[in-house]
């Protein structure tokens, strides 16, 4: 870590600390690495890429996981149809069904984004490699360790949530059918067409598969969700580095030396690859914001309705802890999602002002045209949408907690009449 006395550090130890960038840069990706190479989201280097063993093991991995989450989503699917499930009944299981459907689409979205999954990464990898001053290498760990804060915190929720629910069917009674015969249930629904899923050895192997599919959803969720993050919050970091060198374009400084032509093709092109590097974080996760937005919205009103009913019903301590921890996890998760959108647009707006700012007038008069290109784009902060269709902004998380809101006094009230009827 950087010592904050150490900021006057001469160029040989900036030099020095620059050395550092490949330990940066996995400090920064590291818990998304750890969640998405095990279910091979997460793209092979250059030097991986002519292995034709790691290549294999990257497609054996991704086929693994792929299998793991269909066969959790299939048998459910084949069971709501085949049991022709009331809507009382799927109103209570849906969400898990919803849950892992919206994660695997998320995974499907990313594989299909990985050129530009490993464009991003080439982009984060050599702003890491170029950082030559202390205090700019500073700030990008500052930024760093927010990403792997909100990642770390997103696993701890989701996979306490997800072991209290592979653990219901172990802890909760067992059923007894009208033949008085125990029958012994999964963490979801699980129709085989061809093995009876209830006698040993089957249901053991079912058992095991369930929770391996669950990791991979948990690992998938989380991973993503990491990466986002740490995307978001390094492009937060080069707003900040930016700022200071457009501050010093006119007079120069640390940050922006040389000539003035040196000074002001610095700040032009660095802004130019600022932009590249969110317009392809936009694209990259524009899709699955709109996923996460839809899947909040339902589960978040469905869980607070089984959390309700589940202590109406006066139901067993460890599946309401189950919701609970599943409620704050999602509730996190579309948080974040929006609070890295806000601090994204909020760092943007600060480097517009700062480009407005610059007094362009104090430079000869055919250099200070070349502000113009800039002062310009910096009118449009750039900002994380859902699908293009909203910006993901605090003011976007508040509008999602109350359609969440809305939609469970509707369905607590169709509860209610339902029961009344029967």
């Amino acid at each position: 870590m950087v010592d904050r006395k150490r900021r006057s550090a001469s160029a040989t130890d900036v030099t020095k600390e620059n050395e550092q960038h490949v330990s940066d840069f996995r400090y920064a990706v590291q818990i998304s690495v750890y969640l998405l190479k095990p279910i091979g989201a997460w793209p092979l280097d250059d030097d991986e890429a002519t292995s034709w063993l790691k290549i294999a093991v990257h497609k054996v991995s991704t086929l693994i996981a792929t299998f793991l989450m269909l066969f959790t989503i299939v048998p459910w699917i084949v069971q709501i149809i085949k049991e022709k499930w009331s809507v009382i009944q799927m109103l209570r299981t849906i969400c898990p069904l919803l849950f892992t459907l919206t994660v695997f689409a998320r995974y499907i979205l990313l594989m299909l984004h990985q050129n530009q999954l490993k464009s991003c990464m080439d982009r984060v990898a050599d702003d890491w490699r170029y950082t030559i001053i202390a205090e700019d290498r500073e700030t990008m760990l500052a930024n760093a360790r927010m990403g792997r804060t909100f990642g770390i915190v997103s696993v701890v929720f989701m996979f306490s949530s997800g072991a209290l629910f592979f653990s219901l069917p172990l802890v909760l009674p067992s059923l007894i059918n009208e033949d008085n015969v125990t029958v012994r249930l999964h963490p979801s629904p699980c129709e085989l067409l061809v093995f009876d899923s209830k006698i040993t050895p089957v249901y053991e192997i079912v058992y095991l598969l369930q929770t391996l599919s669950g990791c991979t959803i948990y690992s998938a969720f989380c991973g993503i969700c990491s990466l986002m993050a740490n995307f978001v919050v390094h492009v937060c970091g080069q707003c900040d580095v930016l700022t200071l060198i457009f501050d010093e374009t006119v007079d120069g400084g640390e940050h922006n030396r040389g000539p003035i032509e040196g000074r002001i093709a610095t700040a032009v092109t660095r802004h130019l690859r600022m932009l590249r590097l969110v317009s392809d974080v936009s694209g990259l996760f524009t899709e699955i914001c709109l996923v996460e937005f839809i899947q909040a919205s339902c589960n978040i009103c469905l869980i607070g309705y089984y959390i309700i009913t589940d202590l109406n019903n006066n139901e067993s301590f460890v599946q309401i802890s189950m919701y609970v921890l599943a409620l704050a996890s999602i509730v996190f998760n579309v948080f974040m999602f929006c609070y890295i959108g806000d601090l994204l647009a909020e760092r943007c707006q600060k480097l517009g002002t700062t480009c407005y700012t610059v007094e362009w007038y104090r430079m000869p008069p055919r250099k200070a045209v070349e502000m113009i290109m800039p002062i310009t784009i910096s009118r449009y902060p750039a900002t994380l949408t859902a699908g293009k269709m909203m910006t993901m902004t605090l003011t976007t998380f508040s509008d999602i907690l109350k359609t969440s809101m809305a939609y469970f006094n509707l369905l607590r009230e169709f509860s209610i009449r339902d029961a009344t009827r029967t």
